[in-house]
């Protein structure tokens, strides 16, 4: 038990958007697997396709899982019966609001490294976006 909160009876389908390579990537899936809660099965790990396909299978990612960007990575994995269900974002800032808004739109629970966007307009929108898809984002 973390915080008093009573841990998940089975863990989540989840995915990565950068963070190959970066310290906060690091940082992300160590967090993540620390309790057991995550499984990292696919990503798109870095702005060079070829690259990030080495690194996720570094990580054990299957290679039909390492996607060339984010847009690639939310299609696919929807597309499967055993897609994600959740994606972390590990990218440079001002890409952010855009991959959020679209692994929202997806259908995805998303962790974004901070800040979340640049202006509180577009925070609103990405809360409201995850409320009404019943996801969530932090």
């Amino acid at each position: 038990m973390i915080n008093g909160l009573k841990p998940l009876d089975r863990t989540l389908r989840w995915g990565m958007v950068g963070g190959g390579g970066s310290q906060i990537g690091y940082i992300h899936r160590s967090a993540a697997l620390r309790d057991n809660t995550f499984t990292l099965l696919a990503g798109a790990f870095d702005i060079d396709a070829e690259r990030g396909r080495q690194f996720g299978q570094q990580l054990g990612v299957d290679p039909d899982r390492c996607y060339a960007d984010y847009q690639s990575l939310f299609r696919g994995e929807a597309a499967r019966p055993d897609g994600i269900q959740a994606v972390s974002v590990a990218t440079p800032n001002n890409t952010h609001y855009a991959i959020c808004r679209a692994a929202l739109e997806a259908g995805l629970h998303v962790v974004c490294e901070k800040p979340l966007c640049f202006s509180s307009e577009e925070a609103d929108e990405l809360v409201a976006l995850s409320q009404r898809r019943r996801k969530i984002i932090g």
